[in-house]
């Protein structure tokens, strides 16, 4: 069977499985049939597309009604960065998914060169996992693709959360205000990048030939174009948040983590600004105390 055949079917069974969940959204088992059933398919396109299999979706799911949490990880990242926190939410009590976002390159070493302090922007759209590069990549497919698994957590259960590590938290806070999730918690979220000399020479090269900063610079021009137009969106987050950032990180300025919060009107939001200078904050020497905000986050709501 051709796979645009196989994927054709895989879609009628999911629609098939909403439908049901519909008519008779009390019934946890068919809930969780719906959702097994939605990652089982996710997990079939991802081999296909030749995702190697520590940077694909997961999902820990919970045998009773719990509160759950949708993780998104960073550019140049993996779900793999996120696991070991997923699996605390999981002890903790929660169902978990986290979703792979085709953002290219490979994800333990983008994380093991961010944690050194060599990431950079470029490498966001460098190459697709095990496949040629995509240039022109689109940011907005990727939000769109997340979109599509924030909306079938939301069929299983109403009570989610969207969780975002670094670019995973501007997709996060781009879901908020369009789906009617409960609230989120942003590790290091992407709103502002850090006035390093790159960043500094992108803006020159965008304020002196703006017209052609697009053709010189596609990528960053296009993350710029992104991170600006979440921010533009940002009038109001009614949601309760937690936004957790180092101090002195050199790759996303705090100014990110008090951006948030002059637009926060939720009395429950927490902002947490860590004496430390690691982007990488769900994994390494901070990320127990990450791990435990987040808990703690959950646990008040």
């Amino acid at each position: 069977m051709r796979l645009k055949d196989t994927l054709a079917r895989i879609d009628h069974s999911v629609w098939e499985l909403g439908r049901l969940v519909a008519k008779n959204p009390e019934s946890f088992t068919l809930r969780a049939d719906f959702l097994k059933f939605f990652h089982e398919s996710r997990i079939f396109i991802e081999r296909k597309v030749g995702v190697s299999e520590t940077d694909r979706s997961f999902l820990y799911l919970q045998n009773r009604e719990a509160l759950c949490c949708l993780l998104l990880h960073g550019a140049g990242g993996s779900p793999a960065e996120m696991r070991d926190l997923a699996e605390h939410l999981f002890q903790a009590g929660y169902t978990v998914y986290g979703i792979n976002l085709a953002l290219g390159g490979s994800g333990s070493q983008s994380s093991r060169d961010a944690a050194r302090g060599g990431f950079h922007w470029r490498r966001f759209l460098d190459k697709k996992r095990g496949s040629a590069a995509r240039s022109g990549y689109n940011w907005e497919r990727c939000l769109l693709d997340s979109k599509v698994v924030l909306g079938a957590l939301l069929t299983f259960s109403p009570n989610t959360y969207v969780v975002g590590f670094s670019f995973g938290g501007t997709i996060a806070l781009n879901l908020m205000q369009e789906a009617p999730v409960k609230g989120a918690m942003l590790i290091s979220p992407a709103l502002f990048p850090a006035a390093d000399g790159r960043y500094l020479a992108f803006k020159l090269v965008r304020s002196v030939v703006p017209f052609a900063a697009k053709g010189i610079i596609p990528k960053e021009y296009t993350l710029m174009q992104f991170l600006e137009k979440t921010r533009s969106r940002l009038k109001k987050i009614q949601q309760p948040i937690l936004v957790i950032h180092a101090a002195r990180e050199r790759i996303v300025s705090p100014k990110s983590l008090h951006f948030l919060k002059s637009v926060s009107s939720n009395p429950k939001s927490r902002f947490e600004l860590l004496p430390s200078d690691r982007h990488v904050l769900v994994k390494g020497e901070d990320s127990a105390l990450v791990y435990k905000l987040c808990a703690d986050f959950l646990r008040e709501r």
